[in-house]
Order: C-alpha cells, then structure tokens, then sequence
C-alpha cells in the first residue's frame, strides 16, 4: 500500500470520528437547551442583560444630571454596586442571571442558526459573534461573582493592555487598526439591523399587538445605541492606531470617557444613556415574550 495513501486514509478516519464526537455534543447540547427549565434559565439571562445595560445608562444619566465626572461601562457598574448595602446578593444574582445568557449564545454557536452540513462564510462569522458574545458576558459575571464572595477583581482595561502590547510589535498598530475596523462594521451592522428591523426578535403571540409594535421601536433604538457603542469603540481604537496611543484604546467606559470631553459630549453620552434603558425595556420584554428558534441538526449520514 502506498504510504502516502495509507496517511490520508489514517487522516479522514480520525476527520470522521471527530466529526462524529461534534455531531454527538451537538445533539446533546441541543436536546439540554429544549428542557423548561434551561428555557427559563435563558429568559433569565435575557432579562439580566436588559437589567444591567439599564444600570449603564442609569449611572450615566445620574453623572451628566449632577454634573459629575462621567463614570460608566460594566467595570464602574459592578464596582459601584459592591459598595451598596445589599451590594453582594445583588452582584451573586447578576452573575447568575448573566451565565443564563451566556448559555444561550454558547448554545448558538454550537447548535444554529444554521440546518445545513456546509457552513457559509456569514453564518461561521455569525457564530463566532456567539461565542465572543458569550465569552464577553461570561468575564462579567465571573467579575461579579468575584465581586460577591469579596474577592479582588482586576478592573484594568483589557482592550488598553491589548493595545500596550501590540504597540511593542512592528505590526501592532496595523493589527489594531484592523480590528477597530472591523469593530466599526460591527456597529454599522448594529444600525442597520435596527433600523431594518433583522436584528428585532420575534414574540409569542400573548404579547398584545399595540404593545408589540412599541416594543419593536423601543428595541430598534436600544439596539441602535448599541451599534453606535460599538462604532465609537471601534472609532477610538483607530484613532489610538493611528496615534499610537494606547489610552485612546478601550471599551465602553473609555468611550463614555473620552466623548465626556468632546465638544457636545454630554448630549452624545444622554442619547446613547437613553438607548441602553431602551434596550434594558426590550430585554426584560424578550425575557417573557422571546420566541426561541426552532433549531435541527442534519439527519445522521447512513452507513453504506
């Protein structure tokens, strides 16, 4: 027998077993997601995304009506409730409730959206969206659980010693321009599912008609505040390449940061604090009414 041939035989058997062991998680990962009460466990998360995005824009609104230096981003909420009375039991619940969403957009990444054996370029970009998502939420909540047992939690910004590190290297600054890039497109496609509407979620049918039709606008405005969130991250982290600055870089508390000092600042902070109690509303709403999709993995290959 050829060698050669032998190898590749040797290369799609063991390609086929874990193809086999994906499918087999799948199913299973699949068939956990149908139970009540990992549904309900989901609409939690849903609902606990919409309480802390509305936090965000609280703290913010509450900066720019006192006057006060603008301190906000997840970091400033989550240090901030651990100085309330009840602070702890209330960071416990929400990292609880955080690992509910971060089950749904890992279950997304696994088992959907697509039905089909072959992945298009959109539909694996889409799941790596999930998976950046979830992994996003999950460093949430484990700083919140931190949070919660008092134990120390490092708020530095992750996106600003990403940017001190690339800095070092020839090519860093060509690596983070094309990431603000794309974190840019990330916010167009924002913008352009709400206004769209691609990005609204369907609802039961429970959900009044005349109630529907607000939450859709209210949706389509907090998810645009969103878009525009990102489009100011990616914005500034071109900026911070191009100047080589690696304060320039960072995630949303630095936006809110840098934009408290830009000409007419405080009114692009109020609009985007506006827009995430939006979406806080259209996420506690999803948590009841969200349809979840319907998701089937191909049938298994028959054996000749």
């Amino acid at each position: 027998m050829d060698p050669h041939n032998a190898s590749m035989g040797k290369v799609k058997l063991i390609l086929t077993l874990l193809q086999g062991l994906v499918r087999l998680a799948q199913r299973q990962l699949l068939k956990i997601s149908k139970q009540p009460w990992v549904r309900r466990y989901m609409r939690l998360g849903h609902g606990t995304k919409g309480v802390f995005y509305g936090l965000i824009g609280l703290f913010a609104l509450n900066d720019i009506i006192h006057d006060q230096p603008i301190v906000a981003g997840s970091e400033a909420v989550l240090a901030d409730l651990d100085s309330w009375p009840l602070g702890s039991l209330v960071l416990g619940l929400l990292a609880f409730g955080l690992l509910g969403y971060v089950l749904w957009r890992l279950t997304q990444a696994s088992v959907g959206p697509a039905q089909a054996d072959t992945l298009s370029v959109r539909q694996v970009l889409q799941r790596f969206g999930y998976v950046a998502s979830g992994l996003t939420y999950l460093g949430v909540a484990q700083s919140a659980a931190k949070l919660s047992l008092n134990l120390a939690v490092d708020f530095d910004d992750t996106i600003e010693d990403l940017a001190s590190f690339l800095f070092e290297r020839q090519v860093g600054p060509w690596v983070l321009l094309s990431v603000g890039i794309g974190v840019v497109a990330v916010g167009c496609l924002y913008i352009y599912g709400a206004a769209s509407g691609g990005y609204i979620n369907d609802f039961h049918s429970d959900l009044q008609r005349p109630v529907r039709r607000w939450v859709v606008v209210i949706g389509k405005v907090g998810i645009a505040a969103r878009g525009v969130g990102f489009f100011l991250i990616g914005a500034y982290l071109v900026k911070a390449a191009y100047l080589v600055d690696d304060e320039s870089a960072g995630g949303l508390g630095n936006v809110f940061d840098e934009l408290d000092e830009e000409f007419f600042g405080e009114y692009w902070l109020g609009a985007i604090a506006f827009g995430f109690l939006a979406y806080a509303v259209y996420m506690i709403v999803a948590a009841f009414y969200r349809q979840f999709p319907t998701v089937t993995l191909p049938p298994r290959a028959k054996s000749c």
